[in-house]
């Protein structure tokens, strides 16, 4: 038992050992004992408990407990004089003398107030003293540890809807997660399938250039980026629709109960007009927008992942398009993506079956009309498509990180290559060869080694290789690129601007960076005839590159007329498919056997 507290209305009078309170009629006053606390009973227990309490011991008993205002309430009694009825006050002339019983375990229940079990002295008169407490102390125990399972019980019902919450929603937003995500999307199926009226569509979301955010204010900003959007998406949605964070920067929408695909169209494009407004983050403004791929129920097949997937491929073409943009998925998406992963597949196989070879291309002088150097050009033997060109399959390479390894490959075997032609057709200017880089290769910590050591085993002159880099590569990562570029400057080889002019602005690169020479792209060169701006344009970089002391080589060149046009334009060098398309090793030596014979 702990001490002795007196839990009372402020009327009320302390009242120890035999001494009664009178009420204001004279009569005594019944004294209630506590013996335990159990707040968090039902009141059926309380009432059990009073019945038990008071069959056992012979007294009129009660179950009190006090409330917020620190009143006394009558939960449940048996035996009390009128004037005590149960869920009420107790009357301010009712002293309790409590005697708090409380064990240990106790200790577990949560923000109680005190509830005791107490015998009443029966109105004859009888001591207090005298009274059989035992059964009461026992019931007054048990009634305790019941609250204190209750009390456990319902933490663990708690801490269990708490674990199925946090499972099934995304932590930082607080959206439902993929999993509550497709299981609303397979009732959605199940329900298309009951009723053909019924209609849906899947949204799936990417953020554009959310990187740029994080990389450039830190992963705080960026999760509060992802906090804005989700309170923006959801604010365009409808009640019964479902908006989900699936991961990183991809959000998923569920919109159930359309009447047709057009609606999603709408909401997609309310998606972006809420997205376009900029968002104060941590001070700064920050503008973001979102590519969406759509996805209707007509296409779901009865699977939700493939639901999702489909939609995942419309997005992913709105970023090929040209982002913050939605596109509508087609069947065709599918089997483009399909040829895609087989690509890919064959790929991986192609490197270990070394169905990879090099072909040559020769770069022509415009002084001399002779070859003075060739370009490696990487084709594909497939065993069932035949000779596969890199435009059917860089872009996979270069997605995958495959064209690593088939760039290095690449590297070596022209490097070697021309080792022997340089051998077996000596020149006093010797013979170069250019070689393309990816922008994966320029990514590569160990390029300039794997260039280096190409060099070194090939025995070739380092400025006889002519290393080719596209405009995207430089623009990319200007800084990082810069530095490489240095590195591989260093070991000797030349530097080629490859496809100048159709990527990005790069003039201010042009006499930062130690390129030695530029090409025209194809596509202004194969229009010079017809096209006069096309014409202007090559007399144009022509006019720049001799400004900046650079060399130029005209690429794809077909016509006699685009020759001469050149040559009058004071190009150096021009290849293309009027001299010779790409061929394969034993072609090339032919073309330069010719010309040692001419």
């Amino acid at each position: 038992m702990g001490s002795p507290t007196v839990l009372s209305n402020s009327n009320s009078a302390d009242v120890s050992g035999d001494d009664r309170p009178h009420d204001p009629d004279g009569d005594d006053v019944p004294v209630i004992e506590p013996l335990g606390i159990f707040d968090l009973l039902p009141a059926t227990t309380c009432d059990r408990l009073a019945r038990l309490a008071a069959a056992g011991s012979g007294a009129a008993v009660a179950v009190v407990s006090g409330d917020d205002l620190g009143n006394t309430v009558i939960r449940a009694a048996i035996g009390l004089p009128p004037g005590t009825a149960v869920g009420g006050r107790a009357p301010d002339w009712l002293v309790l003398d409590v005697v708090t019983a409380e064990p240990s375990s106790a200790a577990s229940i949560r923000d109680a107030q005190d509830v005791v079990i107490a015998a009443i002295v029966p109105l004859s008169g009888s001591s207090v003293a005298n009274r059989p407490h035992a059964v009461l102390h026992e019931l007054a125990e048990l009634a305790t540890q019941e609250a204190i399972l209750r009390s456990d019980l319902d933490a663990r019902t708690r801490m269990e809807d708490q674990l199925r919450h946090n499972t099934l929603h995304d932590a930082l937003t607080g959206l439902p997660n993929r999993t509550l995500f497709m299981e609303r999307l397979s009732h959605a199926i199940a329900r298309s399938k009951r009723r053909k009226e019924y209609l849906f569509a899947v949204l799936f979301l990417d953020l554009d250039r959310f990187k740029v955010v994080n990389d450039s204010l830190g992963h705080q900003v960026g999760d509060e980026l992802l906090v804005a959007v989700a309170r923006r998406l959801h604010h365009c949605l409808r009640i019964e629709d479902t908006v989900a964070r699936l991961g990183g920067d991809e959000f998923a929408i569920l919109l159930e109960n359309i009447s047709d695909i057009s609606d999603a169209g709408r909401i997609a494009e309310r998606i972006q007009e809420e997205l376009a407004a900029p968002v104060n983050l941590s001070g700064y403004e920050v503008f973001t927008s979102v590519s969406i791929g759509i996805v209707d129920s007509a296409s779901a097949y009865g699977l939700p992942d493939y639901m999702l997937r489909s939609a995942d491929m419309a997005m992913y073409r709105a970023k090929a398009s040209g982002k913050a943009r939605y596109e509508m998925f087609d069947r065709r998406m599918h089997a483009q993506a399909l040829a895609r992963l087989q690509t890919e597949t064959d790929l991986r196989h192609a490197l270990e079956r070394q169905e990879f070879a090099v072909y040559y291309q020769p770069v022509i002088s415009l002084d001399t009309e002779r070859i003075c150097g060739m370009e490696a050009l990487v084709r594909w033997n497939h065993p069932e498509r035949g000779v596969v060109v890199p435009g059917e399959f860089i872009a996979v390479a270069e997605e995958t990180g495959l064209i690593v390894p088939i760039g290095r490959w690449v590297l070596e075997e022209a490097c070697r290559q021309l080792a022997i032609w340089q051998k077996a057709f000596p020149e006093p200017h010797p013979l170069s060869m250019c070689v393309n880089l990816s922008v994966r290769q320029i990514a590569q910590s160990d390029l300039v080694e794997s260039v280096a050591e190409a060099i070194r085993e090939s025995g070739i002159a380092p400025d006889t290789l002519k290393l080719e880099v596209t405009e995207s590569v430089i623009v990319e990562n200007p800084t990082a690129a810069s530095g490489v570029l240095a590195e591989l400057k260093a070991l000797g080889v030349e530097l080629y601007m490859d496809d100048f002019g159709t990527g990005y602005s790069s003039l201010s690169y042009l006499s930062q960076l130690p390129i030695d020479a530029i090409k025209i792209d194809r596509s202004f060169v194969s229009e010079m005839e017809a096209l006069d701006h096309h014409f202007q344009l090559v007399r144009t970089v022509l006019t720049l590159a001799r400004s900046l002391n650079l060399r130029c080589v005209a690429e794809g060149v077909t016509s006699a007329a685009q020759l001469i046009a050149l040559r009058k334009l004071g190009c150096e060098q021009a290849q293309g498919f009027f001299f010779s398309p790409p061929v394969v090793v034993d072609e090339a030596e032919a073309l330069l056997a010719s010309e040692k014979l001419s």
